[in-house]
C-alpha cells in the first residue's frame, strides 16, 4: 500500500487569482482549461467515464486528452493516439445526445450503437468537431499547449483526489493539469452544509510539475 501523495490547498476570492495560480503551478505540464466560464465539468462523472472507456478499450492509457465533456451518463472526448508512428486525433462521442454531423475533413473510425468516432490529421479540426457537437458547455480543452495530459495520469490523480479530503461542495472541476508525478485542480465556489460559503480553490497533489 503506497503512502498518500502530498496535498496542498489554496483558497481565492476571485476566479482570475485561482486560475493565475493554476497556470503558474502547471508550468510546462499538459493541462485542460474550461471552454467557457461556467461551473465546469461534473467531477464524479469524469472519473467514471475514464474508467469505463478504459475497460471497454475505447481509451488507452497512453492516449492524450485534448478535449473532454461529461454530462450525466454520456461523454465526448478528443484523444491523440499514435497509429503507425503518426499522431491521429480521434473524436469519440455519443450517437444520440449531441448534434450529429459528419465532418468533411474527418474519417469515420467507429460506429457502434452508442458511440461514434472520427479520426483527424489535425488537432484543431478534431476539436472544432467536438465543439460543434457539444457546444462547449461544461467542456475542458487543452489550451495554450500542443500537448494534452495522458489518460493514465488523469485517471490516477483523479482517483488519488477522491482518497483524501475534498473542498466543501466539490462536485465540478474547472481546470486540471496532470503529469507523471503531480496534478493540480481548480474548483468553483460552493457552500458548506452550515450555510457558509467558500471561494475558488486550487488543490495540488504530488510535487512535480513537469511531464
Amino acid at each position: 500500500m503506497t503512502d498518500p501523495a502530498p496535498r496542498s490547498e489554496q483558497a481565492f476570492a476571485e476566479r482570475s487569482d485561482a486560475m493565475a495560480e493554476f497556470l503558474r503551478a502547471a508550468g510546462a505540464a499538459p493541462r485542460l482549461l474550461p471552454a467557457e466560464e461556467t461551473v465546469g465539468c461534473p467531477l464524479f462523472n469524469a472519473l467514471a467515464a475514464l474508467q469505463w472507456t478504459h475497460e471497454t478499450g475505447l481509451l488507452q492509457s497512453s492516449d492524450r486528452l485534448h478535449a473532454v465533456w461529461f454530462q450525466g451518463e454520456t461523454a465526448a472526448t478528443v484523444i491523440e493516439r499514435v497509429i503507425e508512428g503518426k499522431s491521429r486525433f480521434r473524436y469519440l462521442g455519443p450517437q444520440m445526445e449531441t448534434q450529429q454531423r459528419t465532418p468533411s475533413d474527418g474519417t469515420a473510425s467507429l460506429d457502434e450503437p452508442f458511440v461514434k468516432g472520427f479520426d483527424f490529421d489535425e488537432r484543431w479540426s478534431a476539436i472544432a468537431h467536438f465543439l460543434q457537437a457539444t457546444q462547449g458547455r461544461g467542456a475542458l480543452l487543452s489550451l495554450f499547449s500542443s500537448r494534452g495530459p495522458e489518460v493514465e495520469h488523469v485517471r490516477r490523480w483523479l482517483t488519488e483526489l477522491f482518497h483524501g479530503p475534498l473542498p466543501a461542495g466539490t462536485d465540478h472541476l474547472q481546470a486540471l493539469w496532470a503529469s507523471a508525478l503531480g496534478a493540480g485542480f481548480v474548483f468553483p465556489p460552493a457552500a458548506y452544509a452550515d450555510g457558509r460559503e467558500r471561494g475558488w480553490v486550487y488543490l495540488e497533489l504530488g510535487s512535480a510539475r513537469e511531464d
